[in-house]
């Protein structure tokens, strides 16, 4: 009897961490970090932005429990609140200075912004860090009640 309770909980566990990865939120997010960075690459490709890369560092403070990224695998996920739990290569990565993606999310009556930010992050001295703004997207979506799900309005760009 308490193989099969443990079986069940595993499983449900299991399925709740599965349902966690495919919801609504995350592909918003998803779809917001897609967006952000098919419009760096064509700058790029305009000669507008310098900032050609094959790997995107992303912050995941203040990303929701259990995101799951489906998109492109050149991109690292990780805390800037553990900084000494980081592997060796980041803190020298950051100690020369990187560039990251910083998510936020903010919901208002029925609409929901999603802010991709890419900024220059350096570590100046243990616990500080230097954190500039570059260029941003704020991907703002609209909960449709006759279609019971969130619908995007719009993409803006910016930068300096």
């Amino acid at each position: 009897m308490k193989k099969i309770f443990l079986i069940l909980i595993i499983s449900l566990f299991s399925f709740q961490v599965q349902g966690q990865e495919d919801n609504e939120l995350n592909e918003m997010i998803t779809s917001s970090i897609d967006s952000f960075i098919t419009n760096e690459k064509s700058l790029v490709k305009q000669g507008y932005s310098l900032n050609d890369t094959c790997r995107y560092y992303i912050c995941m403070d203040g990303l929701p429990e259990g995101f799951s990224y489906k998109g492109i695998q050149t991109i690292t996920f990780f805390s800037l609140n553990s900084i000494e739990r980081l592997p060796n290569y980041l803190k020298h990565k950051l100690k020369k200075g990187m560039r990251m993606l910083f998510i936020g999310l903010k919901i208002s009556n029925n609409q929901l912004v999603i802010s991709v930010g890419g900024r220059g992050v350096k570590r100046l001295k243990k616990g500080n860090l230097s954190i500039a703004l570059s260029d941003w997207c704020f991907s703002t979506y609209e909960y449709s009640c006759e279609r019971k799900k969130w619908i995007l309005v719009k993409n803006r760009y910016g930068g300096i």
